[in-house]
């Protein structure tokens, strides 16, 4: 370890040095790198007793090194002193002594000298983990910045002793962005965070020496995950922590961390199990309590939440404010929850109400009792409580002896009591009033300027819609949702030039909202009479790169939902994708979830036809299936166009037994006209169940469909003949095969009914084949080999004519054609075994 804290740098020797000390100090180079100390010393030696004042600072630090590599601290702090009285201030000799200091245990007057060390020499490594390991545990951030520029300056080759330099600020990192999140700067926390994430991942990946190395990784991943929001790699990082007890830390941090993700996972079983460890671990931390209780909260069990929030504040300590301000908001909340008796509000609310009512009444000229019962009546939506509260004390003369900031919060009062009700027009008047006593309160602009947006868009007509946001628009000029409103007027005027411009101008507005301005653009693209579709691809593009900038995932979900219709005509696949995650994310939104199944569905079923066109029927039931799931977000015949498409893919898959399923299912519902069309849109019903038995029964279920097709002839034409033609072709089969050769007979005599010409030859061919013999020859020697089928059987009775090299070519012509079943291939084998063909 010791000669890992060695500074070596190669000494700068003075041009003016004699001769002798310039080899004396070469040697000692030499020596030096090649790591034979003892003459190196020599050599250094030699030159500080030559001419010490001819030898650099750089050499003395070298000198120095070689002490501390040998072991001979007293021997070094003593050189040290020497070198200090020719150099006092040289960091190359501080360096050294930093490091000695701290070997001797003298750790205060080491880091005195690192200071010094560092401020000068930045690149000081050595110095700077010094630094690191004695802020550690004392002051994050010192730490951090110590170990950040030690890692930036070590030399390559130690990088397999990085674990404690990178533990240590990993988890001091976790301290800053701690620190950092309680000022209220999440970025810079989140930025913090992710520092902690690239240190405890670099120690798993390339430092996983010890089991007791990648435990302390794991805890500081979880907690680090944890921070960041990443809950499910924060669970699966702190439930591997916790599978061994002697990984967890002694701090149960990884219990903390892991019951916060397991809560923001909705887990709360799981979330209050781990935050009870953490307070078995931690019996008087009040967070434990609070996280406990947290639990609770979300599980709407107020009495039990209220109970862990009183047990955390009796443990909570007078210096801990920033958690006295989370537990009392906390309270707060469950008080307001708790359960009223019946037909009653919540009776904590109820009672703040009292309380301040009481007040009020023995003091009714207090305008701050009246601000804080007006704000308690706005909280339990008694607003016209409020409204009455505030509008006497409005009209009353007192009101003038209020400050103006409590006149102004008391209008505020009155306003927002008012737009909750509706009355826009009085709301805004109070806002209106209330910016003249505070002309420059942000919010209460915000809430002006927010009524007249409201007042906007409560208009019937969209010309005094305008006028109403062009009169926002005066008010604060550069407030980013009066400009996105009209842009969004504009494109529902149609004026889609218009609403380009407005959104032109929004992009340089601070506080605008870079994903809903491209929304909005694109949709410009495609609102007029000739829509720009590749302008409005861009647009998107554009909102879905600003949505993954913030990982924005609601927001991906909107663009998604209204793109998606856009690309199915040119990606397909690439349309479901993103509308697989826009139903993912916008499941439990009422404004995505409806708009996002639906495309999802539709794609769904323009893939599944695609498929079916391809010949990949087992992926088009798959989408089917997926598409006619819920039916509540299709329109019209489409549930019925749908399982229709289904039960065609099943057909089409094989399964023809789940088809006839869904055939007779939509017979049942009949509007057949509505989803299919031409002669099928009057006897569909009758003829998908008939294919489909026709297509998977056999014996009488077949010579049923048989019949049920022959019925359907006069309507669907020649199509629905060949069907019925190739059905009793299936029965004739069947029969042939059981030795029914009479009913074969008259099943082919019904085919030949209504036979094409090509089935025609078929089914000679067939006829030829239920009294194959001998005589039978000139027959199939007509059929010229069509169909190719003719070639075996011709082969068959050269065969029983001892014609074995004639049956041998007729079968390889069969062959040639097309024919080729294992049976034929075993009778040309034959042959060419018996006679060498």
């Amino acid at each position: 370890m010791r000669a890992f804290l060695v500074a070596a740098t190669i000494a700068i020797v003075a041009p003016y040095a004699h001769a002798a000390v310039e080899d004396d100090l070469r040697d000692g180079d030499k020596y030096f790198e090649d790591g034979d100390w003892k003459k190196a010393a020599a050599a250094y030696d030699r030159a500080i007793d030559k001419a010490p004042g001819q030898v650099a600072a750089e050499a003395y630090g070298k000198r120095a090194a070689i002490y501390i590599i040998l072991k001979d601290l007293k021997g070094g702090l003593t050189f040290i002193d020497r070198a200090k009285s020719r150099y006092p201030n040289a960091p190359e000799i501080q360096e050294q002594e930093a490091l000695m200091l701290w070997e001797s245990d003298r750790k205060e007057d080491a880091i005195k000298v690192a200071e010094k060390v560092v401020k000068a020499k930045p690149s000081s490594y050595t110095n700077q983990n010094l630094l690191g390991e004695y802020y550690y545990g004392r002051d994050s951030v010192k730490t951090a910045s110590a170990f950040e520029a030690y890692l930036a300056n070590r030399p390559s080759e130690f990088e397999k002793n990085d674990f404690s330099p990178r533990i240590k600020l990993g988890f001091s990192y976790l301290s800053n962005a701690r620190s950092v999140l309680l000022d209220g700067d999440d970025d810079r926390a989140k930025q913090i965070y992710e520092k902690s994430v690239e240190q405890f991942e670099f120690i798993r990946r390339k430092l996983a020496k010890k089991a007791s190395w990648v435990a302390n990784a794991e805890n500081g991943l979880c907690a680090a995950y944890t921070g960041l929001g990443r809950w499910d790699q924060a669970i699966s990082t702190c439930e591997k922590v916790i599978q061994d007890p002697k990984r967890v830390d002694a701090m149960g941090s990884v219990w903390y961390n892991l019951a916060t993700a397991y809560l923001a996972r909705k887990q709360t079983k799981k979330a209050r199990s781990a935050s009870n460890e953490f307070t078995r671990m931690r019996k008087n931390e009040a967070r434990g309590f609070m996280l406990t209780g947290d639990t609770y909260f979300e599980d709407r069990d107020w009495g039990n939440a209220l109970d862990q929030y009183l047990r955390a504040e009796k443990a909570i300590k007078p210096n801990q404010t920033s958690e006295q301000v989370k537990l009392s908001i906390r309270l707060g909340k469950t008080y307001r929850r708790l359960p009223a008796p019946a037909g009653g509000n919540n009776p904590n609310l109820n009672l703040a109400i009292d309380k301040l009512s009481s007040a009020y009444n023995a003091n009714p000229t207090s305008v701050e009792l009246a601000i804080e019962l007006g704000g308690a009546y706005l909280a339990a939506k008694q607003d016209a409580k409020a409204t009455a509260l505030t509008d006497k004390l409005l009209s009353g003369s007192e009101l003038a002896k209020a400050p103006a900031e409590q006149r102004a919060n008391l209008l505020v009062i009155n306003g927002k009591a008012l737009f909750n009700q509706k009355k826009l027009k009085e709301a805004r008047s109070k806002f209106e009033s209330a910016r003249e006593l505070r002309p420059s309160d942000i919010t209460i602009k915000r809430a002006l300027v927010t009524t007249i947006n409201e007042q906007a868009f409560s208009e019937k007509d969209a010309k005094d819609s305008k006028v109403l946001l062009e009169e926002a628009l005066k008010i604060d000029p550069g407030w980013a949702p009066t400009l996105t409103n009209i842009a969004v007027l504009a494109i529902e005027r149609g004026d889609c030039d218009g609403a380009q411009r407005q959104l032109g101008r929004l992009k340089d507005v601070a506080g605008s909202d870079a994903v809903i301005t491209a929304r909005l653009l694109a949709r410009s693209y495609m609102c007029g009479v000739r829509p720009d579709v590749k302008k409005a691809n861009e647009a998107y593009a554009a909102a879905e790169r600003e949505a993954k900038k913030t990982n924005s995932q609601v927001a991906l979900a909107e663009i998604y939902t209204e793109w998606a219709p856009m690309l199915w005509d040119t990606d397909l696949a690439g349309a479901v994708d993103k509308l697989e995650l826009a139903v993912q994310v916008g499941a439990q939104d009422p404004e995505i979830a409806p708009a996002a199944k639906r495309n999802l569905a539709l794609a769904l079923y323009r893939r599944g036809w695609k498929s079916m066109r391809e010949g990949r029927s087992a992926d088009a039931v798959g989408d089917f299936d997926r598409a006619t799931r819920d039916a509540s977000v299709l329109k019209g015949s489409e549930p019925l166009a749908f399982e229709f498409s289904f039960a065609v893919a099943l057909l089409d898959a094989g399964r023809t037994a789940d088809a006839l399923k869904s055939f007779k299912a939509l017979a049942a519902k009949g509007n057949q006209g509505a989803y299919l069309k031409g002669p099928y849109a009057k006897v569909g019903t009758q003829f998908f169940p008939a294919y489909a038995n026709y297509r998977s029964a056999s014996g009488n279920a077949r010579q049923q469909a048989c019949g049920d097709l022959a019925k359907l002839q006069g309507d669907l034409g020649a199509r629905a003949r060949e069907l019925v033609a190739s059905c009793w072709e299936y029965v004739a089969h069947e029969q042939w095969r059981s030795g029914q050769w009479a009913n074969a007979g008259k099943s082919l005599s019904s085919a030949e009914a209504s036979a094409s010409a090509e089935q025609k030859r078929r089914l000679t061919l067939d006829r030829t084949a239920l009294a194959l013999g001998k005589d039978k020859l000139n027959e199939l020697e007509a059929l010229g080999g069509n169909p190719p089928e003719s070639l075996v059987n011709l082969g068959i009775v050269y065969d029983i004519l001892d014609r074995p090299k004639d049956a041998y070519d007729a079968w390889m012509r069969a062959k040639a054609k097309g024919i080729n079943t294992r049976e034929l291939q075993k009778w040309i084998d034959a042959k060419k075994r018996i006679y060498g063909y």
